[in-house]
């Protein structure tokens, strides 16, 4: 399925919209409910496509830092290092998101071994902080970030495509023999919610201000998030894109 792009600019009403939201919240809205409800399965699954899925380990000690294919290793539930119990999280996201946060990720890779793919599932706990731009972290992890777009893929049996937010990043690094170097990625994603999707975060933000005051409630909120490695100058990364995510995102539904 060939995705189309659109752009990311959201008009300033909508902006205006939920600052509207949100002030009214502020002000008359009192007893909003925090639900366990979430629109997705927190699970990802073991094939998508011709991807297969390889669980990813980290161990959490910030001196030791490593990270691991669980097929890799002997005993899956310590690190070999520095006999940590290892974890889906690293010991930043240890550190900085809240304890309830649930976190999914997997490894995919393809027979041919081309195009492989981090695929990572947050899902936000009591604390609706889990959920954020990830521009914040890209660029904390010293990522640049060269361009941005929205693109629409086509999902089959429904009629609205699925929007992801794909973000071409860089990051510079020296070489054994000391000559710099880039890495060019891409980190694509898109945000869920009870009944809700979107790759906007200023949707996002509107939809649980919303909530909270027409229904009363605040759901939990996740991200989706893909990544891997694009070709400098290209948009065939694009297509990767749309093909693992078509496949992917029935996979996720919550049936009721």
């Amino acid at each position: 399925m060939e995705p189309t792009q659109k752009s990311s600019r959201w008009p300033h009403l909508f902006v205006i919209a939920a600052f509207a939201v949100a002030g009214w919240a502020l002000v008359f809205k009192t007893g909003v409910a925090a639900s366990d409800e979430a629109g997705i399965v927190l699970q990802l699954p073991a094939q998508v496509g011709r991807w297969g899925g390889l669980d990813m380990l980290f161990c959490p000690d910030r001196d030791c830092g490593r990270q691991y294919l669980a097929e890799q290793l002997e005993n899956p539930n310590v690190c070999p290092e520095c006999g940590a119990p290892l974890g889906n999280m690293n010991w930043a996201e240890r550190s900085m998101l809240p304890a309830d946060t649930g976190m999914a990720r997997k490894y995919y890779v393809r027979p041919d071994g081309r195009h492989p793919i981090h695929a990572t599932i947050v899902l936000s706990g009591d604390d609706r902080s889990s959920i954020h731009r990830p521009q914040v972290c890209m660029t904390a992890a010293g990522h640049e970030i060269t361009a941005s777009r929205l693109i629409r893929i086509p999902l089959a049996g429904r009629d609205e495509p699925l929007e992801v937010m794909v973000l071409d990043m860089a990051r510079s690094y020296q070489r054994p023999d000391g000559k710099p170097a880039s890495y060019t990625s891409y980190y694509a994603y898109w945000f869920v919610g009870k009944n809700r999707e979107t790759a906007s975060h200023i949707a996002r933000m509107f939809w649980m201000g919303y909530d909270r005051v027409v229904h009363g409630v605040s759901h939990r909120w996740a991200y989706i998030a893909m990544s891997g490695e694009r070709i400098p100058d290209s948009d065939a990364h694009l297509q990767v894109i749309a093909d693992f995510a078509s496949q992917l995102h029935p996979a996720l539904l919550k049936t009721e």
